[in-house]
């Protein structure tokens, strides 16, 4: 190629530059304009992380899109540049379980990108307690993961909590081994109790004699695992290049399809988006036959999916809990409200978690 032509390209590319740090910069004063103008309505939809509207701009930019960038790329770049305005519009915090480089940040970054200012918690009851006392924005929690079901203590929170969950986000999980010491010599390996139950067959073969030591976090194992001696952690990949370990293996993780669903706080609930669910516990009279079986029914006679259920024991008395359960719908959708309302009949009390775009990997 001609050094004339490699001097064009590179002056078209220096050009486009030029129309983008402006088209940019024009897009981040559209973006303070509509905040003013929010404030100035009184206008109730005051979280700037709209999971509707952050949708429907993806869905956009995937029909907008004729390459050759993917359309994954592109919600990559346009997720940081959301970011950059909302941390240009107000002081934008999230709360999530830490501490640095744990599987929550990492879900965090994904969907808040990295100009917003994080807030490491050592446990999940510090990230509810910073969103309901107004210390954050929004907070970040594991809710589930695919291979080795709930996260209780995010379920036992929603019990006492004044929280809303305003949106769920999705994160592939890859355990590995980290450590700072030759596998053979290896004698405790500490981890989250959730990374020991995703890697359960892993370390029954390899090494069914060491020691299993639960750590509030993944994160947190990783650190406590580089500064001792034969010792070894179950966590991230980010977390070997934070901390400073070797990689002994990768991928150790039970699945390899092995996902983890992250709940998003706030201190309101979003509207309809066309595709919701509702999140909801309740607790029923264990005295009387079929008040359980009743309460569920509702949904059926509603004609209401239910995508998920649960327990925790309410702490009330011994033997008495309290009942989880996820449906499709919007909590202001007409047949939703008739079927809350009718489960009051059913139950010593009902109280909705939130409603949330349902955004499930395909």
């Amino acid at each position: 190629m001609e050094n004339a032509e490699l001097r064009t390209f590179s002056q078209q590319i220096d050009s486009i530059d030029t129309k983008l740090v402006q088209l940019l910069n024009e897009r981040a004063r559209a973006s303070l304009n509509l905040e003013k103008a929010k404030k100035e309505g009184s206008y109730e939809d005051n979280e700037y992380f709209v999971s509707r509207r952050e949708k429907q701009i993806f869905e956009r930019l995937h029909r907008l899109n004729h390459g050759p960038l993917s359309s994954e790329s592109l919600v990559t770049i346009y997720r940081e540049i959301i970011s950059a305005s909302a941390s240009l519009q107000k002081e934008v915090s999230i709360a999530y379980f830490g501490p640095l480089g744990s599987y929550t940040h990492q879900a965090a970054i994904e969907r808040f990108g990295d100009s917003i200012n994080y807030l490491p918690k050592s446990t999940i009851n510090d990230v509810f307690d910073s969103v309901e006392k107004g210390h954050s924005t929004f907070g970040i929690v594991p809710f589930e993961n695919s291979t080795y079901g709930s996260v209780v203590a995010t379920l036992d929170k929603f019990i006492s909590c004044n929280t809303n969950i305003l949106a769920e986000t999705y994160l592939r999980i890859s355990h590995c081994l980290l450590s700072k010491s030759e596998f053979s010599s290896i004698n405790k390996v500490y981890s989250h109790p959730q990374g020991f139950g995703q890697c359960q067959k892993y370390l029954d073969t390899y090494l069914k004699e060491v020691q299993r030591i639960d750590a509030l976090s993944t994160s947190k194992a990783a650190e406590i695992a580089a500064s001792e001696p034969n010792s070894a952690a179950i966590a991230s990949i980010t977390c070997a290049q934070l901390y400073g370990l070797e990689v002994l293996k990768k991928d150790i993780q039970d699945s390899k399809n092995n996902v983890t669903r992250f709940f998003i706080l706030g201190s309101s609930s979003e509207k309809p988006s066309g595709n919701d669910k509702t999140f909801v516990l309740f607790t029923v009279d264990h005295q009387r036959p079929g008040a359980l079986c009743d309460a569920l029914s509702v949904f059926k006679d509603h004609n209401i999916n239910l995508l998920k259920i649960d327990s925790r024991p309410s702490s009330q008395q011994p033997w008495h809990y309290v009942f989880f359960v996820e449906l499709q719908g919007h909590k202001e959708n007409e047949v939703v409200q008739k079927a809350l309302n009718k489960i009051n009949e059913f139950c010593l009390d009902v109280k909705i978690l939130g409603s949330y775009p349902d955004q499930r990997p395909s």
